[in-house]
């Protein structure tokens, strides 16, 4: 049979609009598709907080991907089936890389998103993700260790991510979700990493996973699931290996995507059953 048991996606630009609204048409599908006997997942780098919203009105906030991978839980209650983070002494010297070469920066931990300064960038990206923000004064008053660090920049041709992946990625894990937002985290830690150990958790292989998503930070589950499938606004790279593509997110494109796995996965089961008779 078509495989469909699981689908597991990305939510900012995928199922969300550029201006971070979630259609109408993606709620209704993606209802439908789970009527259908599949799991559906959302794999964010979002904090719990962020995503909490969104997976409410999907009634898919049981089990969320956060983090980028580095946690993964219920966004209602908090409650964390794994969660990992930042050692602390790499993470300090990621936010201070980062901060010497002008770049606004998010420390996520403790449930809060903590920037060092007032720092008119990091607002505003907690402003659009509806997010608590703490303020400190220096880097050494960030606490605890950090599920994730997320660097923010305003110029498409600032080189400074670039610098960062060439620093750290060694050591850690840097991958850019969005051209003015770079995602670090633990090394071992990936979107990838954290849908193959719940799809074992589920019993379900990789043949009967669909991975959905539009960004650099996607692209390692894309390429893990047995089908990939994607919207228009996504990066090249996903859109040529991509079983099928749907239109932009910014006109409901997931829905159509769900509906063609519907379709498929349907048409085949009918297949199978004439067969047998």
């Amino acid at each position: 049979m078509f495989p469909a048991r699981l689908l597991v996606t990305d939510v900012d630009r995928t199922i969300l609009t550029h201006g971070y609204e979630l259609p109408a048409s993606v709620v209704g599908a993606f209802r439908a598709l789970r009527d259908s006997g599949v799991r559906i997942v959302l794999a964010t780098a979002r904090s719990p907080e962020a995503v909490r919203p969104y997976a409410e009105r999907l009634e898919l906030s049981d089990l969320v991907i956060c983090f980028n991978g580095g946690w993964v839980g219920d966004v209602v209650s908090s409650a964390a089936r794994r969660s990992t983070s930042i050692e602390r002494t790499s993470a300090l010297k990621v936010v201070e890389f980062a901060l010497e070469r002008g770049l606004a920066t998010l420390w996520y931990a403790n449930g809060n998103a903590y920037t060092v300064g007032r720092n008119p960038v990091a607002e505003r990206e907690v402003e659009i993700t509806g997010e608590t923000i703490a303020i400190v004064d220096t880097v050494a008053d960030l606490p605890a260790e950090p599920g994730k660090i997320m660097c923010v920049r305003t110029d498409p041709s600032d080189e400074c991510f670039d610098a960062l992946k060439d620093a750290f990625s060694g050591n850690l894990m840097v991958a850019g979700s969005h051209w003015r937002l770079l995602e670090v985290g633990p090394l071992d830690v990936s979107k990838r990493t954290a849908i193959e150990a719940l799809a074992g958790e589920l019993g379900i292989g990789a043949e009967d996973c669909v991975a959905a998503g539009d960004a650099e930070n996607d692209l390692g589950m894309l390429r893990w699931a047995g089908t990939a499938v994607t919207v228009a606004n996504a990066i090249d790279e996903i859109k040529a290996f991509a079983e099928f593509v749907g239109p932009s997110c910014d006109e409901g494109g997931m829905a159509d995507v769900a509906d063609w796995l519907r379709t498929r996965r349907d048409a085949e089961a009918n297949a199978v059953s004439q067969g047998g008779k």
